[in-house]
């Protein structure tokens, strides 16, 4: 449908919710209310309260149909749940499934069903983007001064802990902005890179002030000097400039995906290394962390051999004494802790939502390029992930941009003259995908 059923307060053209979860991840997690053993951060307040709303929103279907996709993430949610019960027991089960539910399944509702039309997703990626450049105001200083200036200077504020020592880089300090490291501040400028260039440059390189905005975006994703950031960016970059060069070839994502196997072929038969070595040796600072990635993905891909079905929970996986318990693979986490059951259906969510949304025919240049935007970004985060963790803010954050996209799926562009049509059914999927 054009527009939700029930028309939202906004702040700047962004819900109300929307505007409250962003200001809320730019909080430091030391912004928390610790009930018991249970610490509620900002952001998981603001879902905490909306989470009941969303659901009895969804169940109703006051702001669209429910459709297999919200399925999966409550399927995905209820494994989590079985698999943290079979860990912990019901108990401990509930209690820390209760949170990763309200995590997951809120953050992918707020997005579902508060970004309901292209005016909201645009709204939103202004305001994203917004959020990154007014960063910028303290993060090249703290990159030129190593004072991590919100970080603790909230931090600080609340009696919550300042940002440990991490080494410069490339002559710089590593940013931190009011993240927990630099790696989820880099992820979270990168991941607004398609949005600045689709949305709001237009795609149009004479933009001066829009792509001004896209620079500054690079620019802080510069200055986290991380490696999964930069990833991040990249990937967006290369899938953007395919997109540019060959926008009116038919079946270029075809020929783009069947370019990625052909390689990952070739470097599987033609080298003495595994593809994800080549791909971890290549995409890293150091050889050092390079080296560590892949002793994770070994010891790690084994404890998922030993615990396929339920995972470990939240205990402690099995490795070295000398190795760190922080585990750089956000695919991996998945499979160790919930196991391979929750990362398939985590998968089938992203891949066949991006796969259906880019079914959609005849579609406005302004959605056609929104529909890039949020395809090329969880493209960028789903690679990085498998050399990045993404916890706090930055899980959210996905989850949110994931559901910020399925508007998508059967909103109707509004004729001129005209009342905005019916919402038709989902391509492929119907009717099995109607749930209500």
């Amino acid at each position: 449908m054009a527009q939700s059923r029930t028309a939202s307060k906004t702040v700047v053209g962004v819900p109300v919710p929307v505007a409250l979860f962003f200001i809320a991840m730019m909080l430091p997690t030391a912004v928390s209310l610790n009930l018991g053993g249970l610490r509620l951060s900002a952001y998981r307040v603001v879902l905490l309260i909306m989470i009941l709303p969303m659901l009895l929103d969804l169940l109703t279907g006051k702001r669209g149909r429910a459709h297999v996709f919200d399925l999966l993430v409550l399927a995905h949610c209820g494994w989590a749940l079985l698999a943290l019960m079979n860990w912990g027991g019901v108990a401990q089960g509930i209690e820390s499934g209760g949170i990763y539910i309200v995590e997951f399944a809120g953050a992918y509702l707020l997005g579902r069903l508060y970004i309901r039309s292209y005016d909201d997703f645009a709204a939103m990626a202004r305001a994203y983007v917004g959020l990154v450049l007014a960063m910028l105001v303290f993060t090249i200083p703290e990159a030129l001064t190593g004072v991590h200036i919100l970080h603790d200077g909230i931090s600080g504020a609340v009696g919550g802990p300042m940002a440990p020592y991490i080494e410069p880089r490339m002559g710089i300090e590593r940013t931190f902005g009011p993240f927990d490291h630099p790696i989820l501040y880099g992820v979270f400028s990168a991941s607004s890179f398609s949005l600045a260039y689709f949305v709001i440059a237009k795609r149009q390189l004479m933009n001066l002030s829009g792509m001004g905005k896209v620079a500054c975006v690079v620019l802080a994703t510069f200055m986290s000097a991380s490696g999964g950031p930069y990833l991040v960016l990249m990937m967006q970059g290369f899938v953007c400039a395919w997109e540019r060069v060959l926008g009116t070839v038919q079946g270029r994502w075809a020929a783009l995906f069947t370019l990625f196997a052909m390689a990952y072929i070739a470097i599987d038969l033609f080298s003495s290394k595994t593809p994800f070595h080549v791909f971890v040796n290549n995409f890293t600072f150091s050889k050092q962390s390079a080296y560590n990635r892949i002793l994770i993905f070994e010891f790690g891909s084994a404890e998922v051999a030993r615990y396929p079905i339920f995972g470990i929970g939240l205990g402690d996986w099995e490795r070295p004494v000398w190795m760190s318990d922080s585990m750089d693979n956000f695919w991996l986490v998945t499979a160790v802790r919930y196991g391979l059951p929750a990362l398939l259906l985590l998968l089938a969510l992203l891949l066949g939502l991006v796969w259906t949304v880019g079914q959609r025919k005849n579609l406005p240049a302004e959605w056609r390029r929104a529909r890039h935007a949020w395809a090329f970004t969880l493209f960028g985060i789903t690679v990085a992930a498998a050399t990045v963790h993404l916890w706090n803010a930055l899980f959210v954050l996905f989850l949110f941009l994931i559901g910020a996209g399925a508007w998508l799926l059967d909103a109707q562009p509004q004729r001129k003259g005209r009342r905005p049509a019916r919402p038709s059914p989902m391509p492929t999927l119907r009717p099995a995908a109607r749930l209500f």
